[in-house]
Parts: C-alpha cells; sequence; structure tokens
C-alpha cells in the first residue's frame, strides 16, 4: 500500500533541531500574553490550550501543551486529532506575527496533512512541546509546517495546513447567520471527552454514523461569537468512527491504533444548530494497514471534512 503525499521526516527534523538550538541556547524570543493572541486570532480557551508561547526574532514559535482529550485506542501519548488541533491553532498565530495588519483575523484550516514520525508509544504523564511555523503567507492564504515534541525534544509528529486568512469585519459578513451571543456563564470544557457517536452501522466495507446536532457547548472557545465545530474535533470523531471499523474488519475490539499519516480537506464550517453525519469507506487493506476514507456532512449535504488516512492495528 502507497503512502500518502504527506510531510517529509526530514522537514520535521529541521523544526525539532531548530527547536532544541531555541531552548539551549536561549536565543532571544518574545513572550506572547493571551490578551496579545486574543486580539489577534478568534480562539479561545478551552479550545485555545496553549502554555508559555514564544516567538522568535524569524516568528518561529514554540509553546507547552497537556494532552486533555481521551485517547481511545490510539497510540499513546496524545491522540493524532488533538496533536492537529495544537499545532493548527500555534501554526495560526505564527501567521498572525508574520501578517503586516495587527487586526484580529480569522485563519481557517481548509487543507493539511499529518505524519506520525515514530511507531514509539511515550508515557502520558509529561508535558509536550509544540513547534510552528509560518512559510508562506499572503493577504487570503498562509501555509504552516508544525510539529509536535515529548519533554525531551524527541519527534512524535507534524504537520503542514494551509489556512484562509480572513479579516474579522469580513468574516462576520459572510458569517452573519452563523452569529450567537456569548453565554454569561462558564461551560464545561467539551474536549476532555469523547464525541458521542450515534445510530452507528457497519458493513465489510463501511461505516457509518452521526454526531447528531452540534450543540453550542461542542464548539466551546472556536469562535466565541460564531460557534463552529472545530476541525480537529471532526477528525477525532471520524478517527473514532474509523477505530470502530477496524475492530470490527479485523474481529478484534482490544486492537490499538496508530494514526500513521493523513490529508484533509475542510472546504465548510459546521455552526451550532447544524446536524453532521459520518461516512468511512475502506479503499484498500493489507494485513493490519488500513487506507480509508472518512467523510463528514452537514445540514443539506455540506462536506464539512473529507479525510483520507492510513491506520495500523497494533
Amino acid at each position: 500500500m502507497e503512502s500518502l503525499q504527506t510531510i517529509r521526516k526530514i522537514d520535521l527534523i529541521d523544526l525539532q533541531t531548530r527547536a532544541i538550538d531555541l531552548n539551549q541556547k536561549g536565543n532571544q524570543v518574545r513572550i506572547l500574553s493571551k490578551d496579545e493572541i486574543f486580539n489577534l486570532i478568534d480562539v479561545h480557551e478551552p479550545y485555545y490550550a496553549l502554555k508559555d508561547v514564544t516567538v522568535s526574532a524569524n516568528h518561529f514559535a514554540a509553546c507547552r501543551i497537556e494532552s486533555e482529550q481521551p485517547l481511545g485506542k490510539e497510540v499513546s501519548p496524545v491522540a493524532a486529532s488533538e496533536a492537529s488541533r495544537h499545532m493548527a491553532i500555534l501554526g495560526s498565530l505564527c501567521c498572525a506575527m508574520v501578517n503586516p495588519v495587527k487586526q484580529k483575523h480569522y485563519y481557517l484550516a481548509y487543507c493539511g496533512t499529518y505524519t506520525r514520525a515514530v511507531d514509539e508509544a511515550y508515557w502520558t504523564g509529561n508535558e509536550l512541546i509544540v513547534t510552528a511555523e509560518c512559510i508562506s503567507f499572503d493577504k487570503r492564504k498562509a501555509t504552516v509546517r508544525a510539529c509536535l515534541l515529548n519533554h525531551q525534544y524527541q519527534l512524535i509528529c507534524g504537520i503542514d495546513v494551509s489556512y484562509h486568512v480572513i479579516h474579522h469585519t469580513v468574516f462576520e459578513r459572510l458569517y452573519a447567520n452563523g452569529y450567537q451571543q456569548m453565554p454569561d456563564f462558564e461551560l464545561k470544557n467539551p474536549y476532555r471527552i469523547k464525541s458521542r457517536l450515534l445510530d452507528v452501522q457497519l458493513s465489510d466495507l463501511c461505516a457509518t454514523a452521526s454526531l447528531g446536532e452540534i450543540r453550542r457547548e461542542n464548539c466551546l472557545g472556536h469562535f466565541p461569537s460564531f460557534p463552529a465545530m472545530p476541525v480537529a474535533i471532526l477528525l477525532s470523531a471520524l478517527l473514532d468512527l474509523a477505530t470502530i471499523y477496524i475492530h470490527h474488519a479485523k474481529g478484534d475490539e482490544t486492537l490499538n491504533m496508530l494514526v500513521k499519516e493523513f490529508t484533509l480537506l475542510a472546504d465548510n464550517l459546521a455552526f451550532s444548530g447544524e446536524t453532521v453525519t459520518l461516512c468511512v469507506n475502506q479503499e484498500a487493506c493489507s494485513d493490519n494497514r488500513f487506507k480509508l476514507r472518512c467523510l463528514a456532512k452537514s445540514t443539506d449535504g455540506k462536506s464539512v471534512g473529507d479525510i483520507t488516512a492510513i491506520i495500523e492495528s497494533v
């Protein structure tokens, strides 16, 4: 089974090396406050969970995270969807640093690739390190490369991701129908639990399920006044359905999953109030290695997620 056209490991090693250099040599960095960050991107807590964000003179950024999303059957230390979440958020901040217009923008991830650099499992008790760099930028689109390291700066995984760059006034006009007044009370962090899959249906070559109606509390922090389900949460649900399918295909529910790589397209946002359905189709299978096409659609058949993944059962 051929690999997907995803980020090269050598490019991730370059980011890893620069992160180590930044840490060991004490290069001049600037620490960003949350107020500064939230004035530039409209991703807020609890979806935003980066700690100690620093930016170097060339806009190379680093931060720390703690894994909070349940792993389920994925190999530790962090689920591929959660790793992608933190890397993409730090990447959007890199874009904001490069953007000459220092005003709030929406950086909507619409295309990306993911690669797991190592097969080994890591202990989950330590903080992880995220690094990112904006590798191209214009006023409408930007591209970022990012990687995730363990606390000893060993490489775990990485992404390339492209964003639509949208000034907040344009975004607010385009998505006026998605506006909701921010609640004046605090809700629980939805990213510490798995999304519930409804009406799961299994066959030899595919699996389907529903996430039901998206609720505001499923989208906290993304975005406060325009609650939309994050791509990373859709990815998590699709990978959960992929796991259920592989367990069914292999006849063994004890198997763990190693998400080796995936490509992602996310052409549209799924806003609070819409209904999302999921589908996983087998495109190829060889022993313990599966190539799966994972699709998410919202109200009226709108495509909100299209992922092709290679997953190994271990």
